[in-house]
């Protein structure tokens, strides 16, 4: 039995390397919707939605929320279906970007930067428990919250080795659940308070003498927030039957049940800063604040369990993209790694302080990185990849530029990161140029990069660098 694990797991991280054939692939838009949701709506979208109310009204959060979030959406996640028509990871594609060596300096970046995430998903797991305790009488130690936040690793982790088949069915379990539990939530904040409390709801002060500032501040949050799911947006759709599956339910997986999720947060926050005086992101003091006792249990429970959830999937997708770039590496070795990183976030406990700085600053990587991804497969290299380079098979050397490094794509990116910072400081708030700003950073640096890259792409010279892999077309 533990051999036939083995063997399946070693399959489908292979899975990032080898092109999936249209015989083993397994979803269909409701399995691979539901993965991705159970992705998005982990308990770190309740910290989304009460940051979004320390900036703007409840009407302009929700416009920000579901609209901004699936602009963004349907515009970067355009070439995921280059993952799903030959059946692989956007990171073997970005080969043609990076170079062989380059994609793996760029991978490590993407993972050191993004699985914090996972950290602020142990941090509210922890938090749950704490207060699933106190329904019970019981007060922990505060020693135990580290511990608490590892246990939810820990679990995610075992799940996520487990496979594929393993996440497919706790996803399809969890997800109506947790939705569920989102309508609960909603119900409750709004019956629990009048409801032009949060329907008219404004920050007090949210420091900005210049309204419109937090509320492009609020629109930047919505794009930074889907964007940093760039690294890992292919590891469901390349698993679907067709290209408008694997399209739509990425992008409805996060910018739907995602984004209810994140409005959800802020209803929350909203209720019970009225009833309480303080704007709280925790689901479960909210639950038990502002219902009956058996049902703040329940929902509690499944709230927690979300973060599990949300490790599972993600601790997989990352380790297959990893496996992608480092294809000696053993799947198992690779989870246990991102296992250890997030672990040491969770002894340090500070990522829920610095959230907006962090999701900003992650936001200034990732949207030159899909800017590229978007430009390149759609303008430069027209949706054609020469497959035998990609793969570095024996005499096929198309991407392996200057010493395994394309320049000019780590160049863009550099760029893209400067346009970023140029406008806006994410860790002072200072905005340094408010024309520019008002396309706020992700969206100019998506812009700028994508433009400067394909810039590039039309320069004899450098169109000869990067396009070196025309003769060698197979797809």
């Amino acid at each position: 039995m533990k051999n036939d694990i083995n063997q399946e797991i070693e399959k489908e991280a292979v899975f990032g390397i080898t092109p999936i054939l249209q015989s083993e692939k397994i979803y269909g838009f409701m399995d691979a919707f539901l993965v991705l949701s159970g992705y998005c709506i982990a308990t770190w979208s309740y910290t989304q939605g009460s940051y979004l109310a320390t900036l703007v009204n409840f009407k302009q959060l929700l416009i920000g929320a579901f609209l901004g979030a699936i602009l963004m959406l349907v515009i970067y996640q355009l070439p995921v279906i280059l993952s799903v028509r030959y059946g692989i990871d956007v990171w073997i594609w970005l080969r043609s970007v990076f170079g062989h060596s380059g994609v793996k300096i760029m991978t490590v970046i993407i993972i050191v930067i993004n699985f914090p995430w996972y950290a602020v998903c142990a941090e509210l797991f922890s938090s749950s428990m704490t207060n699933l305790a106190a329904l019970f009488g019981l007060k922990l130690p505060d020693s135990l919250h580290a511990i608490l936040g590892i246990l939810c690793v820990l679990i995610g982790t075992f799940i996520a080795y487990k496979g594929i088949g393993t996440i497919t069915w706790t996803t399809r379990i969890l997800v109506p659940l947790l939705l569920g539990v989102g309508v609960m939530v909603v119900i409750i904040g709004f019956t629990s308070v009048p409801f032009d409390v949060i329907w008219n709801y404004k920050p007090v002060d949210n420091g900005y003498s210049n309204k419109i500032i937090p509320y492009i501040i609020s629109i930047e949050a919505n794009f930074a927030f889907v964007i940093t799911l760039v690294g890992g947006m292919s590891g469901v759709p390349r698993l679907t039957k067709n290209e408008n599956s694997g399209f739509w339910a990425g992008v409805l997986g996060q910018g739907l049940s995602g984004s209810f999720f994140v409005v959800v947060g802020a209803v929350m926050s909203i209720a019970m800063q009225h009833v309480t005086g303080k704007m709280i992101d925790d689901a479960t003091i909210m639950l038990a604040t502002l219902s009956v006792p058996a049902l703040a249990l329940a929902s509690l429970l499944l709230v927690a369990f979300a973060n599990i959830g949300t490790q599972a999937v993600g601790s997989y997708l990352y380790a297959v993209m990893l496996k992608s770039s480092f294809k000696k590496a053993d799947y198992r070795v690779l989870i246990m790694i991102l296992a250890l990183y997030v672990s040491i976030l969770c002894v340090w406990g500070k990522i829920i302080e610095f959230f907006g700085s962090f999701l900003t600053l992650s936001a200034c990587i990732y949207a030159p990185l899909a800017a590229l991804l978007f430009v390149d497969f759609f303008f430069v290299r027209k949706q054609k990849l020469a497959l035998r380079s990609a793969f570095g098979m024996p005499g096929y050397h198309a991407y392996d530029y200057t010493k395994g490094i394309n320049w000019i794509g780590f160049f863009c990116v550099g760029a893209g990161i400067a346009m970023s910072l140029l406008i806006y400081n994410p860790i002072t708030g200072e905005v340094h140029n408010m024309f520019l700003f008002h396309l706020t950073p992700t969206g100019f640096s998506f812009m700028g990069t994508g433009i400067l890259y394909y810039i590039f792409s039309r320069i004899p010279s450098t169109r000869k660098y990067l396009l070196r892999d025309r003769e060698e077309l197979t797809v």
